[in-house]
């Protein structure tokens, strides 16, 4: 749907799938830097941006150091406020039992917190959710865990964003409810928010169809087609 049209890139977070391992105190200013430099080395200038979760927060550090690289900008399932203290703790607390235990514990209390009731017992979802967090190294989730719990607070950075804005959120997502999310995007000038039915944090796997039709719809607008 989108990849015969655009070209589409995707970055592999930091010790999960193909990346290397992340350096010690990794940052998400380090993430996006890493992007912005596999950008460059592909020769590619600016970019439709388009941050899920973690991704969203990397997207808003890219916002951070070079807002001129966006031309456009997708949010899903993310917030721009920083963790309050127990959000901060429980991360951080999660970070030292991967490294200490590994990331199969972390697996089916994951798979609950991500996915929403209408996909959790659909295997052809849940299945490759697992997988995924098999796929990542217990270093490579604690120094994203780690750097999430450091970020700053994003709403000034995306009050000034001036790009086409989509906003999306899973209708049953647990992590970052719809209304906050709404009321994200209502802090982002001109932004468009959607709620996907029948998703929960991971709305672009629990209903893919749904997400690539938003997105294919939104990048028509941003890069109307040659007549």
């Amino acid at each position: 749907m989108l990849s015969d049209r655009w070209r589409c890139l995707r970055a592999d977070a930091l010790g999960c799938g193909s990346s290397p391992a992340p350096p010690p105190g990794l940052t998400l200013e380090d993430v996006a830097a890493g992007v912005l430099t596999a950008l460059d080395e592909r020769g590619v200038g600016e970019v439709a941006v388009v941050g899920l979760s973690m991704g969203g927060y990397t997207a808003m550090a890219m916002l951070r150091s070079a807002p001129e690289r966006v031309r456009a900008l997708v949010l899903a399932d993310t917030r721009d406020g920083a963790d309050a203290d127990g959000a901060r703790s429980d991360r951080l607390d999660m970070a030292r039992r991967v490294r200490a235990e590994g990331v199969e514990p972390i697996v089916e209390p994951m798979l609950q917190r991500l996915l929403g009731a209408t996909s959790r017992e659909e295997a052809h979802i849940a299945d490759p959710v697992r997988s995924r967090i098999r796929h990542c190294t217990a270093e490579g989730v604690a120094a994203c865990q780690e750097a999430m719990a450091a970020r700053p607070d994003s709403a000034g950075v995306l009050a000034a964003v001036r790009v086409p804005t989509l906003v999306v959120c899973g209708a049953e997502d647990a992590v970052i409810p719809p209304e906050e999310m709404r009321a994200m995007a209502a802090r982002i000038p001109g932004a468009r928010f959607t709620v996907v039915a029948g998703a929960g944090h991971l709305s672009n796997l629990e209903q893919p169809a749904a997400f690539g039709e938003l997105l294919a719809g939104f990048l028509d607008e941003v890069y109307p087609p040659s007549r």
